[in-house]
């Protein structure tokens, strides 16, 4: 490639990345759409976490996988909170069932630094508003409080509230 051309796909690469409209609104939730936004928020201890950015290379940084012979939805995201990566959150549905609140088991908080991860091991709540595996697109609500590690006696916890997603995902007949 000439060099002229090299740096003409560079600033055009470089303009397209910091355009004002890909900039994500970081001072609140997402609202509760049902459309397959690939939006996810809630907040942990009282601090907004905003999903959609600063995953692992080459890992998904927002989405879903529904598996169908397991009968069993994932959803999740990696995302900051206060501008600065915040680690992932991860939901394991079984069933998932729409217009239905369900108390699940698997729900995981894990930060950037300090504990490992936060296991919800009581009472975490999910409610799916929309499940639709023909346009795949899950949205729902949920909270919990992680536990560090897996001993529900930890004084080490974490408050998830006010979660919401808006998520598309893939089917996987496995």
């Amino acid at each position: 490639m000439k060099p002229v051309k090299f740096l003409q796909v560079i600033t055009l690469l470089l303009t397209l990345c910091s355009c004002d409209s890909c900039k994500e609104d970081l001072d609140t939730l997402p609202p509760e759409t049902q459309t397959g936004a690939n939006t996810f928020g809630c907040l942990i201890d009282e601090e907004l976490f905003i999903g959609g950015c600063c995953a692992p290379w080459m890992t998904p940084v927002i989405g879903g996988e529904y598996h169908t012979i397991s009968d069993e939805l994932y959803a999740g995201a990696w995302g900051k909170m206060n501008g600065n990566p915040a680690g992932n959150i991860v939901i394991v549905i079984n069933h998932p069932a729409q217009n239905n609140l369900q108390t699940i088991e698997k729900m995981v908080y894990q930060p950037r630094s300090g504990c490992i991860q936060y296991l919800a091991l009581n009472k975490a709540e999910v409610f799916i508003t929309k499940f639709d595996t023909i346009h795949k697109i899950v949205s729902g609500s949920f909270q919990f409080v992680g536990y560090c590690g897996d001993d529900s006696t930890s004084t080490n916890t974490k408050q998830i509230t006010q979660g919401r997603f808006d998520l598309k995902f893939d089917i996987y007949n496995e």
